[in-house]
């Protein structure tokens, strides 16, 4: 074979090389999920409980042995009906003490009267001399003195006797015993709640985060699952935080207009839930935290644009198809960021509904670069 033959064959043999397929390097798998958006204002649930609008938490002015509760949790009360009685014996014996240092004041009270008398007609007689007289007014005096402070004393004991007796104050229900029989108990101390009246409220703990969504007067969306019941509420009042430890702040919600037909089917200590409003009108797309993120030019996401050069080129899915992956083209987007509630942040702007976000696997990935979708998780919506 000549040298031009030789060159020939090796020319072939390098073209017939160069047209077989190169191995491309597989696409990184990412998780996407869509975004939607239908307009209306972002809610959050909040757990509750029906209570009476006055509660009331009863108590003994003075402290003791607890001897009887008379009435049980459920009970309705009228005004003045006995509630409950501590053990007064000891009370008892300090009124009696008091009534006899009563009557002994008393009686040397008069005696001292006596005396003064005598040593004024003796006086006006001239039989007695004026420093007489003198002393017969102050021993006068310093008995009624003490016969007024025995009096206080009698009027003291027996008032603190009376506060061994519990009353209810006004036609109410028993919602709660926090005591029982046998049990010492100190002044102040509640033994009882009663729920009295008929108007009742609903109350909740409010997270910091939830804080600045309300105020007084807004309305609110109440649901009582157990009477089946959805009514419209209204911010009462917002407290502050009781217990340092829980940066919770009380709220009380009001409901206004309740039917006898209502109000007959609900029973305080049901549990209910709140319906906050977040945000307002025009408000973002929320999504989660861990799909944004930041750099030295602000916050951006990444989103994939599904289809591509290789779909269009083939047809048709290939294998990976019967898994349900596909291949996109990663999107890199600057976003202004507006509230958060816990892990979702609101987008204010750079999205749009309909958009595929990735929230998986976005280690390393880069504006234009070609990604395979696995099965989206669901939809990001336009509240939290």
């Amino acid at each position: 074979m000549s040298m031009r033959g030789i060159l020939l064959a090796g020319l072939v043999l390098l073209a017939g090389c160069a047209e077989e397929p190169v191995e491309e390097a597989p696409l990184r798998p990412v998780r996407t999920l869509v975004l939607e958006a239908d307009g209306a204002t972002g809610e959050r649930e909040l757990p509750a409980r029906l209570e009476a609008a006055a509660n009331r938490r009863m108590s003994f002015r003075v402290s003791g042995q607890l001897e009887a509760l008379e009435v049980a949790v459920g009970e309705r009360v009228t005004a003045g009906q006995p509630l409950a009685r501590l053990e007064a014996d000891d009370l008892r014996l300090q009124r009696d003490r008091a009534r006899s240092a009563l009557a002994g004041a008393e009686a040397a009270a008069a005696n001292a009267e006596a005396e003064w008398q005598r040593a004024r007609r003796l006086y006006e007689a001239g039989s007695a001399p004026a420093r007489d007289l003198d002393a017969a007014r102050a021993q006068r005096d310093a008995a009624r003195a003490q016969r007024d402070g025995a009096r206080d004393a009698l009027a003291l004991a027996e008032r603190q006797l009376g506060f061994t007796r519990l009353a209810a104050p006004d036609a109410c229900r028993v919602a709660s015993r926090l005591a029982e029989a046998g049990e010492n108990v100190g002044a102040g101390q509640p033994v009882l709640v009663l729920a009295c009246g008929d108007d009742l409220e609903v109350r909740a703990a409010l997270s910091e985060d939830l804080l600045g969504e309300l105020v007084i007067g807004a309305p609110l969306r109440v649901r009582l699952p157990l009477a089946d019941l959805t009514l419209a509420g209204e911010v009462a009042e917002i407290g502050l935080p009781v217990d340092p430890r829980q940066a919770t702040w009380p709220v009380r919600v009001a409901l206004p207009g309740l039917t006898e037909e209502q109000r007959a089917r609900l029973q305080p200590g049901m549990a209910a839930e709140l319906t906050l409003p977040l945000g307002g009108p025009g408000s973002g797309i929320w999504v989660p935290m861990v799909a944004v993120q930041q750099d030295i030019d602000g916050h951006f996401v990444y989103v994939a644009e599904p289809g591509g050069d290789r779909e269009e080129e083939n047809g048709s899915r290939d294998a990976s198809d019967a898994t349900g992956d596909r291949e996109a083209t990663v999107v890199r987007l600057t976003v202004t960021l507006g509230g958060r509630h816990g892990e979702r942040l609101e987008v204010l702007a750079g999205l749009e509904p309909g958009q595929h976000l990735i929230v998986a696997g976005m280690s390393r990935l880069h504006d234009g670069m070609r990604v395979r979708l696995l099965d989206e998780r669901g939809a990001a919506e336009a509240s939290p």
